[in-house]
């Protein structure tokens, strides 16, 4: 039987629509580390079992992508500037 981590993980998170899933980030995403690129700032929330980058626009101060991290090698832009044991 899932429990209820599980239910809301990253298939049930692509089901929702998008400003459902802006509301779930930031009710319930803990922001691990936010870096930039040209025009944007890429924020990393763990969310209940998975980790979504939720992307900036620095001109208009708004979220134009909202993905779910689906691999570890997609993580490696943010490694050498997180500790796992704040998530703990």
């Amino acid at each position: 039987m899932q429990n209820e981590r599980n239910d809301r993980g990253a298939t049930y998170f692509y089901g929702l629509p998008y400003h459902e899933q802006l509301n779930l980030v930031w009710q319930r995403g803990m922001l691990i580390e936010a870096r930039r690129i040209p025009g944007f700032w890429l924020h990393l929330y763990a969310v209940n079992t998975f980790f979504v980058e939720m992307w900036v626009c620095q001109r208009r101060y708004d979220v134009t992508l909202v993905r779910v991290l689906s691999n570890t090698d997609e993580l490696e832009p943010y490694i050498d500037k997180i500790s796992l044991k704040e998530l703990v």
